[in-house]
């Protein structure tokens, strides 16, 4: 990520803090402002181009999104397209993350939200039909926005199902399953947390869950939300990946390292 778009995204996190109380519908109004950008590309080169004044900005933003949107994210928008942004779906992607954001600040169990959004990614990701579905360019957003809905049912909170049915829009990545850990990634850095991405061959107990947790906390000193992936093909031991850094431990790994020694 470029540094002027690092930038510019950090001053828009701090703008959407600044509207204290941030609800389910601020989320979803990022999300069609995202959206909106994301499927026009004059929109986005129109709101993001540096020379254009502020004053022509806003305008366009309130003649937009005005019937549409909150005055908060009016607001907020207007001021996103204020600011410096090094390609222009950079701002989209922008609202998208913010609007994730809005989701968790929302939302008061965040360890559940995390943990449904993985228990999703997880099923997708396990069922290649359902990946092709929810990733098909043929199909409309609305077509996967109801299957999304179809397969998740009330199994999920009101929250993960507004992320699911907003990562069929995304662009974030190509994969359903990679937004939806994307998604995860951006909530545990809401909450000040790292996520640690932990693949094992058997189920780990309540009391082996605590203590990983309290190691892998302690050794990059802060706290890390477990996500839990069984593999069975590891054989044993432990995978772990935080923030791309990987901690290998399998009994798979090792078995290849003696092979290759052995030549």
């Amino acid at each position: 990520m470029a540094s002027s778009t690092r930038q510019s995204r950090q001053a828009a996190e701090q703008s959407l803090n600044k509207l204290g109380k941030l609800t389910l519908t601020h989320a979803q109004e990022l999300f069609a402002v995202s959206n909106a950008l994301l499927s026009s590309s004059q929109l986005r080169a129109a709101l993001s181009d540096p020379s254009a004044g502020s004053a022509g900005k806003t305008k366009l933003v309130e003649g937009i999104f005005g019937q549409k949107l909150s005055k908060e994210s009016i607001g907020l928008v207007a001021e996103m397209s204020q600011l410096r942004w090094s390609a222009t779906r950079d701002m989209a992607l922008a609202a998208e993350s913010l609007g994730v954001r809005a989701a968790a600040g929302a939302d008061k169990d965040l360890d559940k939200i995390q943990a449904e959004l993985f228990a999703v990614q997880q099923v997708v990701a396990s069922d290649p039909e359902l990946e092709l579905a929810f990733s098909s360019t043929r199909a409309t957003a609305e077509q996967k926005q109801e299957l999304v809905k179809t397969v998740m049912g009330k199994k999920v909170s009101e929250t993960t199902l507004l992320l699911a049915t907003q990562a069929v829009n995304s662009k974030t990545y190509k994969r359903f399953a990679e937004i939806l850990e994307q998604y995860g990634l951006w909530i545990a850095e809401f909450a000040g947390e790292s996520v640690a991405h932990v693949r094992v061959a058997n189920p780990l107990s309540a009391d082996q869950l605590t203590k990983l947790a309290k190691a892998l906390s302690k050794s990059f000193g802060r706290e890390l939300q477990l996500n839990v992936e069984i593999d069975k093909e590891i054989i044993g031991g432990l995978h772990i990946t935080v923030n791309g850094e990987v901690i290998d431990g399998t009994v798979q790994t090792k078995l290849q390292t003696a092979r290759l020694q052995l030549g």
